[in-house]
């Protein structure tokens, strides 16, 4: 029995799709249709009532699907429960985030986006700025303090796909006042603390710390379990190799490169610049 029921989420997988999407769209057609029917005064106001109807109705088909939207290593198999749950909650956040006028409205009136967010299980303070083409998914795996920006087209990777079939998911967590700058990647596991700053069209890997007031330049390339300290700057197009270790107030210049596993302190240049050799 187990194993007849396993077998029936992939097959009613297609269906319950389907059902979701015609509802997402088609319960505030349906409500501004009406509206307009019943008085033709409220014309004006049937496109307002479409996109509130139609935000409220996807996050409220997302919360069933929230408890399996959690960090871990899942199979990419639609037999697989919280894979599962997972593709549901995603198509309704993506129906959301892919529909850009209704998206730019939701992130645009603040009790909008209050709503939105907090239905689709973010839980964190919602004094920050995304845009409409920053790619965010996971809002219960995002924490962001007072003052978060994260700037147009910008990466907050909170799953990854791997090759052996497989998905990689991890929270990533915004302190207050960071900022993650156009075009930047940040991977699961990330955190950034207060005040601290990646640039434009730089790379963050898995499980990687900024700790406050920590500044990483443009195009820069920090790879998996980095720990960059307090008040560090690493210049643009420099590169840090997994596990390295940047101690409180170093500053690297533009394209240095860091040896995995290595510790530079601001102490001893010769070091530092040993180990950016």
């Amino acid at each position: 029995m187990n194993n007849t029921r396993i077998r029936w989420r992939a097959l009613i997988f297609p269906g319950l799709s389907c059902l979701y999407l015609a509802l997402i769209y088609g319960l505030p057609t349906a409500a501004a249709l009406s509206m307009w029917r019943v008085e033709r005064w409220t014309a004006p106001v049937a496109p307002a009532a479409w996109i509130v109807v139609f935000l409220v109705v996807a996050g409220v088909l997302s919360r069933p699907h929230q408890a399996s939207v959690r960090p871990g290593k899942f199979r990419r198999d639609l037999n697989d429960p919280d894979y599962f749950h997972r593709r549901l909650y995603g198509l309704c956040w993506t129906a959301v985030c892919y529909n850009t006028p209704a998206y730019y409205i939701c992130l645009s009136i603040p009790v909008l986006k209050w709503l939105t967010f907090r239905l689709f299980g973010y839980r964190g303070s919602m004094n920050f700025t995304v845009y409409p083409d920053t790619w965010i998914r996971d809002l219960p795996l995002l924490e962001f303090e007072d003052g978060v920006y994260v700037s147009n087209r910008a990466t907050l990777g909170t799953n990854i796909v791997l090759g052996n079939g497989t998905l990689l998911v991890g929270g990533i967590k915004l302190r207050r006042d960071a900022l993650v700058g156009h075009l930047a990647v940040l991977g699961p596991g990330v955190e950034m603390e207060a005040d601290s700053e990646v640039g434009v069209g730089a790379a963050i890997g898995l499980r990687a710390k900024l700790r406050h007031g920590a500044v990483v330049g443009a195009r820069c390339g920090i790879a998996h379990g980095v720990s960059v300290g307090r008040n560090v700057t690493i210049g643009p197009h420099s590169y840090v190799d997994s596990a390295a270790i940047i101690q409180d107030d170093v500053h690297l210049p533009a394209r240095s490169t860091v040896a995995s596993r290595s510790v530079v302190r601001a102490d001893t240049d010769s070091e530092a610049r040993r180990a950016c050799a």
